[in-house]
């Protein structure tokens, strides 16, 4: 029975691989490549239109309430009433900080943070970047 395997295994001839065999399996790994490059691109301009339109978002309703918070009325003083706040600075510092509308600033600061990821995303997958790390 060996034998005959071995006969067997003598007789195939060995093949060789069609001529073009090679540039069609290297143009579908280019292909594939291609192919997830674009789906992420393509995440990453979604998420900047989201990024954005929530960015848009939050500064009119957000950036209303930062604009009328009375923080600026008292920033203000600086201007008009210097000598009163060099002499009480420690409580003038202390009041500003207590009226600083710091959950306005954190909404408005997300998305501007999305926006930064999302960038940095985008230009690490794109062609036109000096410093692509794709290869």
């Amino acid at each position: 029975m060996s034998q005959n395997l071995h006969n067997l295994f003598k007789s195939i001839k060995t093949f060789e691989p069609g001529e073009g065999l090679e540039r069609k399996i290297l143009r579908s790994i280019a292909f594939e490549k291609s192919l997830k490059i674009r789906k992420k691109l393509m995440f990453a301009r979604t998420g900047l239109a989201v990024s954005f339109g929530v960015l848009a978002y939050t500064l009119f309703v957000f950036g209303k309430a930062f604009l009328e918070s009375d923080f600026w009325n008292i920033a203000k003083l600086v201007f008009s009433d210097s000598g009163v706040i060099a002499s009480h600075i420690n409580e003038y510092s202390a009041s500003l900080l207590e009226t600083l509308p710091v959950l306005e600033i954190f909404a408005m600061l997300v998305p501007v943070f999305a926006v930064i990821m999302f960038l940095n995303y985008y230009f690490k997958f794109t062609n036109n970047s000096k410093f692509n790390r794709v290869i």
